[in-house]
């Protein structure tokens, strides 16, 4: 059975009300990403010393132009600044429903990969095991690869691998080394259990 601890639950909690806030009908990696520099707490705290540049408004306002796909769109010869702004006379509306889907796939995918990876840092020795599972799971797994986190975290030019380092670090202890974080993870039974129990959080909080 899986024990999640405050810091997990405080940033679900944000998630929630970051994804309402930007109207989705789904939770995805930004939205956690988000509620993770929203909700603080010292792992946060350790990474914005490592990247200052990370920033919940630096990354909702990147979520908010689509930053990461401004690229893909200038390219086809769209401006996605006039793609994304409201039109002639219309007011947008800050009254959003509270998203009726949990999670995206792209998160829980990235959730399921994080989970696998840290399990295997944790069962080598390479890191301490945690008695419950913390905020610094949700970290890694928005900094997986793939993930719209990720590509978010490029376009405010805030380094995703050193953020991992920090976390990495912070999961290690003083003193010690951030351990080479592992390149796959194969699905088992704690990806199962993962993906159980995000089904049963209360995100509502």
């Amino acid at each position: 059975m899986l024990i999640y601890d405050d810091s997990f639950g405080a940033v679900m909690a944000a998630s929630q009300r970051e994804a309402t806030e930007l109207g989705a009908d789904a939770y995805g990696s930004e939205h956690v990403l988000l509620g993770l520099l929203g909700a603080a707490g010292p792992l946060t705290e350790q990474v914005q010393r490592a990247e200052p540049a990370l920033t919940a408004g630096a990354v909702r306002a990147a979520v908010q132009r689509g930053a990461d796909d401004a690229v893909h769109l200038q390219r086809l010869g769209v401006d996605a600044e006039q793609l994304l702004a409201p039109a002639p006379g219309e007011t947008p509306s800050r009254q959003h429903p509270t998203p009726r889907n949990r999670h995206t796939p792209e998160w829980q995918r990235a959730l399921a990969s994080a989970s696998v990876k840290l399990d295997r840092l944790q069962k080598s020795g390479a890191l301490p095991r945690q008695r419950k599972v913390t905020s610094a799971v949700l970290w890694l797994a928005v900094l997986e690869p793939g993930t719209r986190a990720y590509r978010l975290l490029a376009a405010v030019d805030v380094d995703a691998e050193r953020v991992r380092d920090a976390v990495l670090g912070a999961l290690a202890g003083a003193g010690a080394a951030a351990p080479p974080w592992p390149e796959q993870a194969r699905a088992g039974l704690l990806t199962r259990l993962v993906q159980r129990a995000l089904a049963r959080v209360n995100t509502a909080g």
